[in-house]
Parts: C-alpha cells; sequence; structure tokens
C-alpha cells in the first residue's frame, strides 16, 4: 500500500516539475500576413533564428490572418484580405499547413518561414515542400487551401485574431506570454531575441 502511495506521489511530483517546466517557456503569438512584407521581414529576420536558437525555451503560435475581413454569405465564407485574394490563398495555405496531423511541428515551422522567404508566398508551397523533402503533402494542401477546410481553417484564425483587435492595428502583431503590450509588441518587432533573453528563466549562451 505504502508503495502505491509512493508511486502516486512520484507520479504527481513530476507532472507537477513538468507542467512548470513546459509553462516557463516563452510564448510568442504572431498575427500576420502572407503577403505582407513586414510579416515577410519579422518572421524571417527576428522569429526565424529566435525559433531556432531557443528551441525548446519558446512556444510559437502563428495565426495567418492579419487585417482581413470574413462573413458568411449564402452558407459559404467570404473573405477580403489586406493584399487582395492572393493573399487569401496564400492565408488559406499556412492554415492548412499549420492543421495538417501528418506535419511535425519543426516541420510546419520550417515551412512557414521558408514561405515567407520566397517573393511569392501563395506561389511556393512546392518549393518549400522539397525543402523539408515533404513533397507528397502537396496535392493535400493545396486542395484543402481550395476547398471549404482551407474557409473554414481561415475563419477559425480570424476569430483569434479578432479577440485580439479587430482590425488588428499594425502587422504583424505579436503577443508575448498571452497579454498584448505596445511597448512589447515594438520591442520584439525590432529585436525579438533582447525580449525572449530577457523573459526567458533559461539562459541560453547566445542570450
Amino acid at each position: 500500500m505504502r508503495s502505491i502511495l509512493f508511486l502516486c506521489l512520484c507520479a504527481l511530483l513530476c507532472g507537477a516539475l513538468a507542467k512548470n517546466k513546459k509553462d516557463e517557456k516563452v510564448k510568442i503569438a504572431v498575427y500576420y500576413e502572407s503577403l505582407c512584407p513586414d510579416s515577410k521581414k519579422f518572421i524571417t529576420t527576428q522569429l526565424a533564428p529566435v525559433w531556432r536558437d531557443f528551441r525548446g525555451l519558446v512556444k510559437v503560435k502563428l495565426v495567418p490572418y492579419g487585417k482581413s475581413t470574413h462573413d458568411k454569405v449564402n452558407g459559404k465564407w467570404q473573405f477580403n484580405c489586406h493584399h487582395g485574394p492572393d493573399e487569401c490563398y496564400g492565408n488559406k495555405i499556412q492554415s492548412c499547413i499549420l492543421k495538417d496531423r501528418n506535419l511535425q511541428d519543426t516541420e510546419k515551422m520550417e515551412l512557414v518561414i521558408c514561405l515567407m522567404g520566397q517573393a511569392n508566398p501563395d506561389k511556393s508551397l512546392d518549393t518549400c515542400l522539397e525543402q523539408v523533402k515533404r513533397q507528397a503533402e502537396s496535392d493535400k494542401l493545396k486542395r484543402c487551401a481550395s476547398g471549404d477546410q482551407g474557409d473554414a481553417l481561415l475563419a477559425a484564425y480570424g476569430d483569434k485574431s479578432d479577440a485580439v483587435q479587430r482590425p488588428l492595428a499594425f502587422v504583424p502583431t505579436i503577443v508575448i506570454n498571452e497579454k498584448f503590450d505596445q511597448a512589447l509588441q515594438d520591442e520584439s518587432f525590432a529585436n525579438l531575441k533582447d525580449v525572449v533573453c530577457r523573459l526567458s528563466t533559461t539562459k541560453p549562451a547566445s542570450c
């Protein structure tokens, strides 16, 4: 009986320690647009190196929607995107990537970083899939982006964006540790590494 009690206590303690370790991660939520120059710059020059250098110390949430709007007309979602229809498609492609259960989280991040580094992120899916050796996902992702699934995913990301601010005052909007702060947003856009170094409880050598 005592052995069972001891094992239960150990399990609870281990669970609590794991939860605390997980909670110590710096949470970075990025609300962006696939064709927005500022979004492309931030994701490729700020977020990408931080995500790679601080692997395991940050938790990133990507929300590809930005200043778009969405309404249901005759049972079908209609979108008006900041940079036009091509951006809507680009946002849907990235929405489908982020929700693809066959892709690992690392692959999803690398795909988004790759796409945002392309001149035409809405037309570069195959190029980026080749880089992560997941070309087999191409047809499925394109079907998703062109159909009802892509519409539903983008509308859901729109609801998440609207919950932060409707419309977003600036794209990308960067939320650190689940609370929007304008000063922290401005600092993160200019130097995300410094923000993460300051807030991280575990300081890597790169800090």
